[in-house]
């Protein structure tokens, strides 16, 4: 890699910003299918990004206040997610109905802040628990 193939620091903090945006699920006119299609913007090499593609990138300068409220939103989004999958984990040893319900919940609400792994995963555990307990509990009582 040559010195002209590195991207300038103002082209690599628009990128890194436009990822917090995408990230955070801050952007207005996202699409949900967006995490499973190729990447419309392809840099080979480094090369400047030109205007010319089909998909506008939005410009404007970020305040460092912005940029750490994207940093925050992201951080509480992943921390919903973690919580969720927690609590749907538990519900497979303790209280399957109440925990098991609880995870599916928080699941949901991960995945519509855009935790789609982590909302996915709550969401089936806490339903298997939820599932299981009715299923397993007229063979023990």
């Amino acid at each position: 890699m040559t010195k002209d193939d590195e991207l300038k620091p103002e082209t690599k903090a628009r990128f890194q910003r436009e990822q917090l945006r995408v990230e955070g699920g801050l952007k207005e006119h996202e699409e949900y299918a967006a995490e499973l299609a190729p990447s419309a913007r392809r840099i080979p090499y480094g090369d400047s990004f030109t205007r010319s593609s089909t998909r506008s990138i939005q410009t404007e300068d970020v305040s460092d206040e912005e940029m750490e409220e994207m940093v925050q939103a992201v951080t509480r989004n992943k921390a919903v997610g973690y919580t969720a999958l927690l609590i749907a984990l538990l519900s497979l040893f303790v209280w399957p109905v109440v925990l098991g319900i609880s995870g599916v919940i928080l699941g949901i609400y991960a995945f519509s802040l855009g935790n789609k792994a982590l909302g996915s995963w709550s969401i089936a555990l806490g339903l298997l628990a939820v599932f299981a307990y009715f299923v397993l509990v007229p063979f023990y009582a």
